[in-house]
C-alpha cells in the first residue's frame, strides 16, 4: 500500500466516523486534556479512534503522533512517524463552520524530514498531496472531476505576487503577539482557523502569504502543508527566517511564514 492509500483510507475513516456529530450540540463536548495540553472534544476522539483503526491494521510497524494521545509505537521498529491531527479546525466542524480537514504526514524525526504530506478538506473533497521532490498537488474528486489526471490529480504552484500592496494574507496577530499586517500595507487579510487548510492555500496560488506569529502552531497543524508549500514552489521559515526544525512533539509550539517566496523576505522585515 502507497503512503497515498494509507493517509486515504485514514481520512476515509475519518470523515465516516464525524459525519453524524458535524454541527451536533455533543460534538464539542470536552472529554479530557489532550497530550498536547488541549481540550479533547468528543468529535476528536471518533476522528482519532477511526485513524487508529485503520492504521493497527496496516501491518506496518510506525511512530504515531496525534494531538489527542501524543505518541504510541505501533508494531516493532518504526518504518516511519505518521503525524497526524484527526480534525484541525475543531471548532469549525463542531459548530458547522465548512472549513476543517484531515492533515497526515509521513515524516523522520523532525520538521526537516517530512517525505509526505497529505490534507483532505472534509467539506469539499478537496485532496492535497506531495512527495519530497516530486511537486504538489490538488485532486479535486466531487468538484471537478474532469481535473483529476491520474491518482495524483493536477499539480498546483504558489502565486506570482511580488510586492507587498498586491498580496491576499491570511495572519494570526491577536495580542500581545501583534504582527503589522493590515490592509493598510497588503490587499486583503483573512483568517479561517484550520491553518493546515489555510497553507494549502498558499501552496494553490490562492493566498500569498501565511502569517503566526503567537507560538501556538503545533507540528500536527503544520507538517503535512508545509511540505506542500514547499512542493509547490513556496518558502516556509520561523519569524526570523530560519527553516523549521521542531522534533515531532505535540506539546512544541512554533512560529510560522509561509509564502510564495517572492514576498518572503518583505513580510520577515514586518515581522
Amino acid at each position: 500500500m502507497s503512503f497515498y492509500e494509507l493517509c486515504d483510507d485514514v481520512a476515509g475513516a475519518i470523515q465516516h466516523a464525524v459525519s453524524g456529530l458535524i454541527g451536533k450540540p455533543d460534538a464539542g463536548v470536552m472529554l479530557r486534556i489532550g497530550a498536547d495540553g488541549t481540550p479533547t472534544e468528543k468529535i476528536d476522539e471518533a476522528a482519532e479512534n477511526a485513524a487508529l483503526s485503520v492504521l493497527e491494521k496496516d501491518g506496518r510497524s510506525m511512530r504515531f503522533v496525534s494531538e489527542e494521545l501524543g505518541e504510541r509505537k505501533i508494531g516493532g521498529k518504526p518504518e516511519f512517524t505518521f503525524v497526524l491531527d484527526p480534525i484541525d479546525g475543531t471548532f469549525n466542524a463542531v459548530n458547522n463552520i465548512p472549513f476543517f480537514c484531515v492533515p497526515i504526514a509521513i515524516c523522520g524525526s523532525d520538521l526537516s524530514d517530512i517525505r509526505y504530506g497529505y490534507v483532505r478538506n472534509l467539506v469539499s473533497g478537496d485532496i492535497y498531496t506531495a512527495e519530497k521532490g516530486k511537486g504538489a498537488y490538488l485532486k479535486t474528486p466531487y468538484k471537478t472531476p474532469y481535473l483529476n489526471t491520474g491518482t495524483k490529480g493536477t499539480k498546483i504552484h504558489v502565486s506570482s505576487v511580488s510586492e507587498l500592496p498586491g498580496l491576499s494574507v491570511i495572519s494570526y496577530s491577536h495580542r500581545p503577539h501583534a504582527v503589522p499586517i493590515n490592509n493598510h500595507n497588503v490587499r486583503r487579510v483573512r483568517v479561517f482557523g484550520c491553518a493546515a487548510l489555510e497553507l494549502c492555500y498558499i501552496a494553490s496560488g490562492i493566498f500569498d502569504a501565511f502569517i503566526d506569529m503567537r507560538s501556538m502552531l503545533r507540528v500536527t497543524d503544520i507538517a503535512a502543508s508545509k511540505l506542500i508549500v514547499e512542493e509547490a514552489g513556496g518558502k516556509v521559515t520561523d519569524g526570523q527566517g530560519n527553516s523549521l526544525s521542531t522534533p515531532l512533539d505535540v506539546t512544541k509550539r512554533v512560529n510560522m511564514i509561509a509564502s510564495n517566496g517572492l514576498v518572503h523576505d518583505k513580510l520577515l522585515e514586518l515581522v
